[in-house]
């Protein structure tokens, strides 16, 4: 997608409905729900060129990647109390089992994803 902050909306929708198609648990695909926003919105500001998102459910893990051109990492980093921006990073930080950036591609898994059958 092109960077765009209207698009960040449209992958929250996305990610739901994808999320509640693979029966992950309602309380883990609303942590990943907002680990979407957050990254997108991290990539479209930050970032440089197309964002690509990938969301993966393998078992009880769900695997939320984020591309785009700009081979900075992202970081935790600390907001202002009054600051607009700096929390992404570090709520998705709060909310997943684990993070990491390369700098092209930030990522995050969720565990024990699956509703119970």
């Amino acid at each position: 997608m092109l960077p765009d902050l209207r698009v960040v909306a449209v992958m929250r929708q996305v990610a739901r409905a994808f999320l509640r198609r693979c029966r992950v648990s309602k309380p883990v695909a609303e942590f990943v729900v907002l680990a979407v926003s957050e990254l997108v919105t991290n990539a479209v500001i930050q970032g440089e060129g197309e964002v690509i998102v990938q969301i993966t459910v393998a078992g009880d893990v769900v695997r939320v990647s984020v591309t785009d051109h700009n081979p900075v990492p992202a970081a935790l980093k600390e907001a202002g109390r009054d600051g607009e921006s700096g929390r992404g990073i570090r709520l998705v930080d709060a909310i997943s089992d684990v993070w990491e950036s390369n700098g092209e591609e930030t990522w995050c898994e969720f565990r024990d994803a699956r509703a119970a059958a």
